[in-house]
């Protein structure tokens, strides 16, 4: 695992705002810091960072999610080790290496050809690097959480889910698009496209979205793909009254979860959220929060993806961090 870059402890010292008495979660975390810790861990959830936004910036969208896994860690790690946590359960494990990547990224605009054919060579480059990271985390029954980056990584982590179980993925993305568009070259709406295009990804629903943002292409394929792309519109569920979502949400997705499937969360899903397509229209978080309860520690449950936060996109500093740190500690049961 070449690309893997693993925990400095040191920088988690560092960055962890300690206080007599009052234990931090930087302080009792488990690290994996080699090759070694991750066979002897007993952690079940492994939190790991892609700090990149080639994919959004590839799509047009704004910059920003390559410094959310620096922030959430410089918040995550500072919150106080709460005595009905399950910190056993969850070790800190690094990041995937987007820096060489990132570098040749930053002149390019995705409106010009030849700069999409470098986009493409960039992105390919860091799906093959998701890929070989995460396959053997799943193989060995982790499961990990995937924080920063854009939506463009979860085609490697579904690639390496099916790879690793020997099966094709089922897929819930909490989002307000499909990421469903043409698959002419790599950015980040179109994972799903290629994952389905690849049989990595035979089930696939979209919770939260947007119906009005749909292109007539996009419609067609959904209606091609009927058997195979279902939604769950943000409209339906606003006209859902409020005691009657969680039961219209968990026959939904029943179809979805009954395999082994993986969790995307968009954070442009939750309203005015700091984020590459930000919006104020969308779920709240109390919403999303609920939702992924729901969810938390299902047995089917192989990854979980919180991607295209940006923390200075958001309303104030700590916005998108604080989104992060809740969900979280939602997810990790």
């Amino acid at each position: 695992m070449t690309a893997l870059r693993y925990i400095d402890p040191q920088y988690i010292d560092q960055l962890t705002i300690k206080r007599p008495g009052e234990p931090r979660l930087g302080e009792v975390l488990s690290l994996i810091t080699s090759e070694k810790d991750l066979q002897t861990s007993k952690a079940r959830y492994l939190l790991l960072g892609i700090p990149e936004d080639i994919g959004i910036r590839a799509n047009g969208g704004r910059p920003g999610a390559a410094k959310t896994w620096a922030a959430f860690l410089n918040y995550f790690c500072s919150l106080p080790a709460a005595t009905n946590s399950p910190l056993a359960q969850v070790a800190l494990l690094g990041t995937i290496e987007c820096n060489d990547l990132m570098e040749e990224s930053l002149t390019l605009d995705w409106r010009d050809k030849n700069d999409q054919k470098t986009f493409n060579h960039l992105l390919l480059t860091l799906d093959k690097r998701v890929d070989e990271v995460v396959q053997p985390l799943i193989a060995d029954g982790y499961i990990p959480v995937v924080i920063g980056g854009g939506h463009n990584n979860a085609l490697g982590l579904l690639r390496a889910s099916s790879k690793a179980l020997n099966q094709g993925m089922h897929c819930l993305n909490i989002d307000a698009h499909t990421d469903l568009r043409n698959d002419e070259y790599r950015h980040s709406g179109n994972g799903f496209q290629r994952a389905i295009l690849e049989n990595d990804l035979v089930q696939y629903g979209i919770f939260g979205l947007h119906e009005h943002t749909l292109s007539p292409g996009i419609m067609e394929l959904i209606a091609l793909k009927n058997n195979q792309i279902n939604y769950l519109a943000l409209n339906k569920w606003l006209d859902t009254p409020c005691e009657a979502r969680n039961d219209l949400f968990k026959r939904w997705a029943e179809p979805i979860i009954h395999d082994q499937f993986g969790l995307e969360l968009d954070l442009d899903v939750i309203v005015n959220m700091g984020s590459s397509a930000q919006s104020p229209d969308g779920l709240s978080l109390a919403e999303v929060r609920t939702i992924v309860r729901i969810l938390a520690g299902h047995k089917n449950l192989r990854y979980i993806h919180l991607c295209e936060g940006a923390p200075e996109l958001g309303l104030y500093p700590t916005q998108v961090v604080k989104t992060l740190g809740a969900l979280c500690l939602d997810l990790l049961v």
